[in-house]
């Protein structure tokens, strides 16, 4: 905890440079020197603040973990199998194919395809891995996750009753009879691969007490950063469909340059209810610099920060996602959503694997590591549409 604590502070720190900035240039336009000193703070409080989150979020994992473990006490076998399999990933990576004959059988009895197929990272590996991906792309944090143990199309029902309503009904009358609206959107599995990165056998070697660190490092990063740019604007065709290009257009009238008080507001006016309620904004980091400017009608600033009342960051009292694949305020761009961000289904078939090429690079005394997954997402909307994007002008 006590990395956490001294993170939060210094997120504070910065927070209080950046609300005396704001107010000593409260009612004029900020000098150049002042405006560079703007972009910079902002950058360093989303950077303490995304530091917050990942501790956060590790220290969850961690409480869980610690958790299951008490449970499993009772039942050496599982965990016996788990550290089992651990030491022969370690194994395999380190030595290929010249590994030893147990760790080549515990591998191939848990991997359905054989080694041939790559090998599944365990599961504290795959906790890491998500922790990097949710940090990086935005996506991750703010979709629902929905992991399947094979490829096949995966279809999700929707239904639209909500112009149904009851009626007063006399006494020995019929009931009226009604059918909703069934539709369904499908999941499919596209195969995303980092590229090859080569490691040293020194440094494998050197590595093999730590290595969850050293591959949530390398495959993390080139991972996110392909599948949330897909996640985000992708086009639907041969790849997945991203939230902005399947979000509906809000129909708010925003400049071309500029984002308004009452901008934001028709936007989360535009949203139903039943969505508004739980949502949340996207957005990048130029976005947030600019909207951390903007006051309400009361002349407060609509940007608060979530260390004085111990809850997340919000803009007009809503929590919001950094995802810097979200474009800049500009002409004819999408630059925010907003809405119930979990209706965005992201659909990933088993777990990560990661494939060991031996000769590639054999002559540098290194070998090549890749790791790839099968992805697909999509907006569950069943017609009232949960997510809206507000869309600047063209001129």
């Amino acid at each position: 905890m006590g990395k956490l604590k001294q993170l939060k502070e210094k997120r504070a720190s910065i927070f209080s440079q950046i609300d005396e900035l704001r107010k000593a240039a409260d009612g004029r336009a900020m000098t150049a020197e002042e405006q560079q000193r703007w972009n910079t703070l902002m950058t360093e409080y989303n950077n303490a603040d995304s530091a917050v989150e990942a501790e956060e979020r590790f220290l969850q994992i961690q409480q869980r973990q610690t958790e299951q473990q008490t449970e499993n006490r009772g039942n050496a076998s599982d965990e016996q199998r788990a550290a089992e399999y651990r030491n022969a990933f370690a194994d395999y990576l380190i030595n290929g194919t010249s590994m030893t004959p147990e760790s080549r059988t515990i591998l191939e009895r848990a991997a359905i395809t054989g080694l041939t197929g790559g090998v599944i990272i365990p599961q504290t590996l795959a906790n890491s891995i998500e922790i990097a991906l949710k940090s990086y792309g935005g996506m991750f944090e703010a979709g629902h996750i929905i992991t399947t143990s094979n490829g096949g199309d995966l279809i999700l029902p929707t239904i639209n009753d909500t112009t149904a309503k009851a009626t007063i009904v006399a006494e020995y009358e019929q009931s009226s009879k009604r059918a909703p609206s069934f539709g369904s959107v499908t999941l499919k599995a596209y195969t995303y691969r980092t590229p090859i990165i080569p490691v040293s056998q020194e440094l494998l070697q050197d590595s093999a007490f730590n290595l969850d660190s050293l591959l949530s490092g390398l495959l993390a990063e080139s991972f996110g950063r392909g599948v949330n740019e897909h996640l985000t604007t992708g086009s639907g065709n041969g790849q997945p469909k991203g939230i902005v290009t399947a979000a509906k257009d809000s129909g708010v009238s925003a400049g071309a340059a500029a984002i308004t008080f009452d901008n934001l507001l028709d936007l989360i006016k535009s949203v139903d209810s039943a969505y508004a309620r739980s949502g949340k904004f996207m957005f990048n980091r130029n976005t947030l610099f600019e909207l951390a400017k903007l006051k309400d009608q009361n002349n407060r600033y609509i940007w608060q920060d979530g260390t004085i009342s111990g809850q997340p960051s919000t803009i007009f009292s809503k929590p919001y996602i950094i995802n810097d694949d979200m474009a800049d305020i500009g002409a004819g761009n999408t630059s925010i959503l907003f809405g119930d961000l979990q209706k965005y289904k992201i659909r990933m078939v088993k777990s990560f694997k990661v494939i060991r090429l031996n000769e590639l690079l054999a002559e540098y005394l290194s070998i090549g590591l890749f790791g790839f997954a099968r992805v697909d997402g999509t907006l569950l909307d069943a017609g009232t549409n949960p997510i809206k994007k507000l869309v600047h002008a063209t001129a």
